[in-house]
């Protein structure tokens, strides 16, 4: 069972989670982590930190019909991010310094399959739709 985070909750009770993530731009896809810590929200890749803000900061969050809880709408400080919970095709997979160095760990419970160099091999739509069931319960979307 998750718990709501409010500002008001204290850091140590609250959730955190992490998962890899693509910012999606007009025909691009930018592979990184998107985690949930000491209730803050963030955003890294590979060049650097997108977003990272308290939940009360973030403006607008939202988990489209259509992207069948395997992405969301995050507006920051009047930015807008697309962010895919799925790797679209052709995307490359994070870099495993932006997953800890272990991949499987960032995909949680019944996460994608890992080779045996430990770099993320599969992660298929039920693995994305299943984290952002996750991530709508954490944010109470």
């Amino acid at each position: 069972m998750a718990t709501r985070l409010t500002p008001a909750s204290p850091t140590h009770l609250a959730p955190s989670y992490a998962t890899p993530a693509w910012l999606l731009r007009a025909r691009t896809s930018v592979p990184g982590v998107l985690s949930l810590y000491a209730g803050r929200l963030r955003l890294v890749t590979a060049a650097g930190v997108v977003f990272d803000a308290p939940l009360a900061a973030v403006e607008r969050l939202a988990f489209p019909w259509y992207e069948g809880s395997a992405g969301l709408r995050v507006t920051v400080e009047g930015h807008r991010y697309r962010v895919s919970l799925t790797r679209p095709r052709g995307a490359a997979f994070p870099a495993d310094r932006l997953l800890g160095g272990s991949a499987e760990s960032a995909h949680g419970p019944g996460g994608g399959a890992v080779d045996k160099t430990g770099a993320v091999a599969v992660h298929s739509v039920l693995d994305g739709r299943g984290a952002g069931r996750v991530w709508r319960t954490l944010l109470g979307a």
